[in-house]
């Protein structure tokens, strides 16, 4: 997951410094989970996706092997996953479209 998030960050013309910003972490934070001896909380995953401009499934590919319920995920356990990428994409827009 490391490798690429790195990429990913790198694709986006970001330096650790920025991204770090950008999801709420400390640089060291995200020199950690790109060396992979830190795993970001599941929430902050899915906002360094968004903030990337990737899913999820692209950082972690486990996420698109379990595909949701039609792979067998556990309904509620789709919805929640799906609960927090969605709250993470609201977060890292701003909460634009909220009142």
């Amino acid at each position: 997951m490391g490798a690429r998030i790195r990429a990913a960050r790198k694709d986006a013309d970001l330096v650790q410094a920025q991204l770090a910003q950008m999801v709420g972490l400390s640089r060291a934070s995200i020199t950690n989970i790109e060396a992979g001896s830190q795993a970001p909380p599941p929430y902050k995953l899915a906002l360094i996706a968004d903030v990337l401009r990737v899913s999820a499934a692209d950082l972690l590919p486990v996420l698109a092997e379990l595909g949701g319920v039609e792979s067998g995920m556990p309904e509620h356990l789709a919805e929640a996953l799906a609960n927090v990428t969605s709250a993470a994409s609201e977060l890292a827009g701003g909460g634009h479209g909220q009142s």
